[in-house]
């Protein structure tokens, strides 16, 4: 299966070790990468040790997005990153896509905002070349969510798009309400594999 993410940003947090897998020491970081619209997206990473030293400033990463489910609050929750497999100098261009091939998890979950826009929410699964798979929560909007009605549960797709953060607010157990960040794929292309 194919999975690429391309990011062009500026280092956000610095690269703090994680974790060991197999005698390999992975670091986290995070970038900030900014929209047209001026909003920027935050965007975890993991990488190797060797990379962790070229993480400053202004950079471009190549990677794979990848989904990860971890305990939180007495829930399971679905995060987002980017495994990086390349550091180079920023450069002028794209600075935020991501192609995947995948099949759905469920059918696509479609609705109308408030504002009357279409929007569907999907749930992707990529399998990684070295095993194992990824939950890749993604949206599509206007066109592509009337499209992706259409789409059932086991489909293989095609997509292109960008990472994307969204602020949403949880009620906390105590009655308070918290602002979180929830993290996403926004699908631009999407079309089933044949």
């Amino acid at each position: 299966m194919h999975n690429s993410a391309l990011l062009c940003g500026v280092v956000a947090e610095k690269p703090a070790f994680s974790h060991e897998i197999a005698g390999s020491r992975l670091y986290r970081a995070a970038l900030d990468v900014v929209r047209l619209s001026g909003t920027v997206d935050r965007v975890p990473l993991l990488l190797p040790e060797r990379l962790a030293g070229l993480l400053t400033g202004e950079v471009l990463v190549r990677g794979q997005l990848r989904g990860y489910s971890r305990q939180e609050e007495g829930r399971r929750r679905l995060r987002l990153m980017v495994l990086v497999r390349e550091v180079e100098e920023a450069r002028p261009g794209p600075n935020n896509q991501v192609e995947l091939e995948g099949s759905l998890l469920r059918a696509p979950n479609y609705r109308l905002t408030p504002m009357g826009r279409e929007i569907a929410d999907l749930l992707l699964r990529v399998e990684r070349d070295c095993g194992g798979e990824d939950c890749i929560p993604a949206i599509v909007w206007g066109g592509c969510a009337r499209y992706a009605r259409s789409l059932r549960k086991g489909e293989k797709l095609r997509v292109k798009g960008r990472i994307q953060s969204r602020p949403y607010m949880k009620l906390q157990q105590d009655g308070s309400v918290r602002e979180m960040t929830a993290l996403e794929l926004s699908i631009c292309r999407l079309e089933r594999e044949e």
